[in-house]
């Protein structure tokens, strides 16, 4: 009876491997739904903290108060995809941060699934899972209501369907895997450099194949003039329909965020500089020396014709992730899709890797110690959580906030259980006159020193202090926020 009782077993797990695996790494995640972001993520700016209530503050305005305004943030501009597929779930579950939190993870893992399920793919797609998505800034980024992890898992998507057109000889699935790199970009616009991707792997299997004589150039210029009219009609559509309309707001974010992002006057040197400061830092850095060596191994590697579309694929991310690298200070989250191409990469490696004996076992013993550096750091970030913005939402759900606006742009965060209107604040991004006078707000949440609007309030000769009949401050993270309750007006 135990033999059939372990055969069926092993059935079962044979035919549900891919559920198995996919599940475990999502409850590894569930103890982070509600906390606040890893204070170690983004350690040279605000990040999550601020960010995942930004990157949402105006599509929960939409769905709470019922109007869309482009300028009040500068974000939905940038993200038009992600901000517009969580309107139907924020009006199904409620404006809460945690509904993007859990939508963002299942992108993820639904991407990781179509890896793990196929069986040509399965055993990248398990190291791939151990390797690339637990590791510590993946990890995190993954739980986390902004957009990269799912303009990041479009790419992948993108890789996986051109391959899989390669091999099946199908059209759609050309067509298919153009769409997801376009709509990376439409997920967030700094992801554009993707429509790229497709071309560079077809071009690169052209000149491979034209090399061996193969006899398919024209087959491979058909699926690139495939790639070039789905690429056209989503960039088209893009320009027309939502760069033309918001082409002002468009122009603020440029002024304020466009200007000297990149250092184009010493690259190396800055290179260098990030390589050093921001690149080869705690739970990425053993993954990122590998690359060279993967790279190296790879190159002189046979492949099968199969799994060369694939590898072209995750080359071509790589190369054009390296515009990242010479950022002026890039934070975090700029990065993170240039260590998920280096972590996808060291992934196949190990799987191209464990195909033969002496190189099978060095595969494993790679594997095992580098899912457990990991884990490591995942045992860390379980013992270090911390819930101070839930102690900030505990504090304002004493009070009737709801339909009212509050400014500053930890509202966005903090006050986004209250369904008020939040409206972050800025010097460089559509300032305003006198927020106070217009908005009427009851709070506004600053910083002790205003660093976060650029020192808004001094530059406009506004006092919040003086503003204010009260002040609470908190501690969240290294940032001391007040809450100034704003003297009522003589119109409340």
């Amino acid at each position: 009876m135990r033999i059939f009782a372990l055969m069926r077993f092993g059935n079962l797990l044979s035919k549900y491997y891919a559920f198995i695996i996919v599940a475990f790494i999502g409850l590894l995640h569930t103890p982070f739904i509600l906390s606040d972001p890893d204070t170690l993520v983004s350690p040279i700016s605000r990040g999550a903290w601020t960010d995942e209530g930004l990157n949402t503050i105006q599509v929960r305005n939409f769905v709470n108060h019922g109007y869309l305004s482009m300028d009040e943030c500068d974000n939905l501009v940038k993200t038009p995809y992600f901000g517009f597929i969580l309107v139907p779930f924020y009006s199904l579950l409620g404006t809460h941060i945690w509904v993007g939190r859990l939508l963002i993870l299942a992108c993820v893992l639904v991407t990781l699934f179509v890896f793990i399920r196929d069986e040509d793919t399965n055993l990248f797609g398990m190291v791939l899972a151990v390797i690339g998505m637990l590791e510590f800034h993946v990890f995190h980024f993954s739980h986390y209501s902004m957009s990269e992890m799912l303009a990041i898992s479009w790419i992948l998507l993108g890789i996986y369907l051109q391959w899989r057109a390669k091999r099946q000889g199908n059209a759609w699935w050309l067509v298919a895997s153009a769409t997801c790199f376009s709509l990376a970009y439409y997920s967030k616009v700094t992801f554009a450099y993707a429509v790229a991707i497709p071309f560079a792997t077809g071009i690169l299997q052209l000149v491979v194949d034209a090399v061996n004589d193969s006899g398919k150039t024209r087959q491979h210029l058909k699926d690139l003039a495939i790639i070039s009219l789905v690429t056209a009609f989503f960039g088209s559509a893009f320009y027309l329909k939502w760069y033309l309309p918001n082409e002002s707001v468009f122009d603020m974010v440029y002024i304020s965020q466009g200007q000297g992002r990149y250092d184009t006057d010493e690259p190396w040197e800055r290179f260098k500089f990030n390589l050093d400061e921001f690149i080869l830092v705690d739970g990425i850095k053993p993954f990122i020396m590998l690359v060279p060596v993967v790279l190296l191994f790879l190159l002189r590697t046979k492949f099968e014709k199969e799994k060369q579309l694939l590898f072209f694929g995750l080359i071509g991310w790589l190369v054009l992730e390296l515009h990242h690298t010479i950022l002026v200070n890039p934070p975090t989250r700029y990065l993170l899709s240039f260590d998920l191409a280096c972590l996808a990469l060291v992934s196949f490696g190990l799987t191209e890797a464990a195909t033969n004996g002496l190189r099978k076992a060095i595969a494993l013993i790679g594997f095992l110690i580098m899912g457990g550096y990991n884990l490591s750091h995942y045992w860390d970030s379980l013992n270090s959580r911390t819930f101070q913005i839930e102690s900030v939402r505990e504090y304002l759900s004493h009070y009737d906030l709801k339909d009212r606006t509050i400014i500053g742009v930890w509202s966005a965060t903090l006050a986004s259980e209250t369904q008020a209107r939040c409206i972050p604040i800025w010097s460089e991004f559509n300032p305003k006159e006198d927020p106070i006078a217009e908005f009427n707000p009851p709070i506004i949440f600053s910083e002790h020193d205003e660093a976060e609007s650029d020192e808004f309030y001094q530059t406009k000769g506004i006092s919040l202090e003086a503003a204010s009949d009260s002040v609470r401050q908190f501690d969240i993270w290294r940032f001391k926020v007040n809450a100034y309750w704003v003297k009522p007006s003589r119109d409340d």
